[in-house]
């Protein structure tokens, strides 16, 4: 049977948020850990009260975090999932892999926005490296730079969905690959009908403000989320 289409709503800072992605049907919350650049980031111990019994599986996503804070992160909230927002170290990925064997890995792999150009090889090799290295899903994300910073993920910019398309057909992978990058109500049934693709990964779409969710709009997604899925299982 196929199966429904994921959500994680990702850059939950607050347990309320994490439960009303829980209660609308989401599959995982999100939460940014010490990383600069993103509003949205707590602290690991401000964490803990998210991970400690969260109400759906948590994903932790790191940026340049060094190796030794990162086996604290995974210590100190025991996450379903470690999402990498910068390109993970393949020898550090195979580690995590064969050290914590019930921890999953994933990994962004960040794409130009629309109208920007992109090597279809490069990002192959890309999704290729990172398999053999044991992630556990790869999300496609949009990389851009809003007042002289570079930020690789909550941007609200799509990328170019035929790119995306295109590196989806070519690469054949064999672990779940999301799209994310500037998704929200108005535009998430058109990404799950043109792309297809495991799941849908956003978070500014859905909020009211930087850091809070707004209800309305997760419940908007989630009702397109959910008919979509049943036009997929029915297909």
């Amino acid at each position: 049977m196929t199966e429904s289409y994921k959500a994680k709503i990702c850059g939950t800072t607050n347990a309320e948020d994490a439960a009303l992605a829980a209660a609308e049907g989401a599959d995982f919350f999100g939460t940014v850990i010490e990383t600069d650049f993103s509003p949205r980031s707590l602290s690991i111990a401000d964490a803990k009260a998210l991970f400690d019994r969260p109400p759906i599986p948590g994903v932790a996503l790191v940026f340049q975090m060094k190796e030794q804070r990162i086996e604290t992160l995974i210590r100190e909230l025991h996450p379903f999932a470690v999402q990498f927002l910068d390109p993970a170290d393949i020898p550090f990925l195979k580690y995590l892999d064969q050290t914590y064997p019930d921890l999953e890995l994933w990994q962004s792999v960040h794409l130009p926005p629309e109208g920007k150009a992109a090597d279809v090889r490069y990002f192959q090799k890309t999704v290729t490296d990172y398999t053999d290295a044991g992630v556990d899903a790869l999300i496609f994300d949009t990389v851009a730079v809003m007042q002289g910073k570079t930020k690789f993920g909550g941007t609200g910019q799509t990328s170019d969905w035929k790119l995306v398309k295109k590196l989806m057909d070519a690469v054949q992978s064999p672990v779940p690959l999301w799209l994310a990058g500037g998704i929200r109500p108005e535009n998430v049934g058109q990404a799950l009908e043109n792309l297809d693709p495991y799941g849908i990964d956003l978070c500014s779409g859905v909020e009211a403000v930087p850091g809070k969710k707004d209800p309305a709009k997760v419940k908007a997604l989630m009702t397109v989320i959910k008919e979509k899925s049943r036009s997929r299982r029915n297909t």
